[in-house]
């Protein structure tokens, strides 16, 4: 189970970590400004949304286990490329691990449209943004189990799959559900003459809570 990383000016839902410094609301119809140059229409601007250059899955698993935590902030040069040329950290997270993942993740993963100078040539810059870890409050499951039925044919066919959600931890366990949906072929199974033969299945997960 992985942390749960905010992003300060999306939706509580989204996986992202990246969260910019309060900036004015831009007039109705136009994208919220993010980075030290949302204001300077010569200045690096971000080409994918920047939530998406940490995910919830990169926390560190060290990080997780010593219960690290924090905001790192970080500034980046950007080349007439548009590529990250080097990155530093403006505000450390209290965690070296955080703040060199924070680094390595920037560079690897963010593109940008290059600065330009009075004459719109590419140049370099600079763009600053910030990272929130927050370690994940983890809900403990509840009882139930999920029972999934198929029919492998002789001819790999998956057919007649059904899966049934039983209990509290059904909510949990809509992972299940889709089986069917992605299970189309297996290998099939062989009598003892080596021959492939149709079998029904019957899978069942169980959550007990004692």
């Amino acid at each position: 189970m992985f942390a749960i990383l905010l992003l300060a000016q999306a939706a509580s839902s989204a996986p992202a970590v990246i969260s910019p410094a309060p900036v004015p609301p831009p007039p109705p119809g136009l994208p919220i400004p993010i980075g030290e140059g949302a204001f300077n229409p010569r200045a690096p601007k971000p080409m994918s949304y920047p939530g998406s250059w940490v995910m919830t899955a990169d926390y560190p698993t060290d990080s997780l286990r010593a219960n690290e935590q924090g905001s790192t902030g970080f500034t980046v040069t950007v080349d007439t490329q548009g590529r990250v040329k080097d990155c530093r950290i403006s505000a450390s997270s209290g965690s070296s691990r955080l703040d060199e993942t924070t680094c390595r993740l920037v560079t690897q993963r963010a593109r940008f449209t290059p600065a330009t100078d009075s004459k719109d040539n590419p140049i370099e810059g600079t763009y600053s943004n910030r990272v929130r870890w927050v370690l994940p409050v983890i809900t403990p499951p509840e009882p139930g189990q999920a029972v999934t039925t198929y029919t492998v044919e002789a001819n790999g066919d998956v057919t007649g799959c059904k899966v049934v959600l039983e209990g509290a931890a059904a909510t949990s366990m809509t992972r299940m559900a889709g089986f069917c949906g992605n299970t189309k072929k297996m290998k099939p199974y062989l009598d003892a003459d080596k021959k492939p033969v149709s079998r029904k299945v019957t899978l069942t997960t169980t959550v007990a809570v004692e």
